[in-house]
């Protein structure tokens, strides 16, 4: 069996081998890394990052957007049901994967937004990994403060109203979300100043405590509930 299993490889490889050949085997995907050089002036490098997302948006590449569940926290449930709401909930995310032509972000990020950025350039590519600082905004998507990740990517805006308007849900007011981890990665050829390849992602935390479920005679008041969710566009 052993040896049927490397006849196999072995042919798989073959196959692979002549497909890319001639185009057919799909393109590896790079990896975000920056090599020598390393040039970590945030003004230089959001100067090459903002040009290239305006410029790579007026050729609307494909981006796919995923989203999935980080972490539950429901003080006072118990740990199965806790369990149960999760695999819901990331059921119910997988399902809102989507496809679109913006590449995230309007190229308006500044110095004062990031953490860090970093650029790197080999053989006529440029590799950008860009670490913005967090955002907090009440439930009507204003933050409290600046707004680094709003420039960055596309946040999710009014939670609180849309829950509002089913007059389901009220005390909207109560809402905390907050932006963390966001981190910018692309590749940018130097050639065009286009992105060839990118990721944009952030985790969202929703803080809950207040919320009232309008349910018949008896509202549910919702209390110390926390709900992380992990949001990634990849060109």
């Amino acid at each position: 069996m052993v040896i049927f299993s490397k006849i196999i490889s072995f042919f798989l490889s073959i196959v692979m081998a002549i497909l890319n050949i001639f185009g057919l085997g799909g393109e590896k995907r790079p990896e975000f890394v920056l090599g020598e050089n390393v040039n970590s002036n945030a003004v230089q490098v959001l100067e090459v990052y903002n040009n290239a997302v305006i410029k790579t948006d007026e050729d609307a590449p494909l981006v796919t957007t995923t989203m999935s569940l980080e972490d539950l926290v429901m003080d006072g449930m118990n740990a199965g049901t806790v369990t149960m709401l999760k695999s819901m909930m990331n059921d119910m995310l997988a399902e809102e994967a989507f496809e679109d032509y913006d590449i995230p972000g309007k190229g308006e990020l500044t110095a004062d937004d990031v953490v860090s950025a970093k650029m790197s350039t080999e053989e006529g590519l440029t590799t950008v990994i860009i670490k913005v600082k967090e955002q907090i905004d009440d439930g009507y998507g204003n933050a409290k403060g600046s707004a680094p990740v709003s420039r960055a990517m596309s946040t999710l805006g009014n939670v609180a109203g849309i829950m509002e308007e089913t007059d389901f849900i009220s005390g909207g007011e109560n809402l905390e979300i907050t932006y963390t981890d966001c981190t910018l990665a692309c590749i940018i050829d130097d050639a065009t100043g286009e992105i060839l390849y990118g990721e944009w992602y952030y985790n969202v935390t929703l803080e809950m405590d207040g919320l009232v479920i309008n349910a018949g005679e008896s509202p549910l008041e919702i209390s110390d509930v926390s709900y992380t969710m992990g949001y990634k566009s990849v060109l």
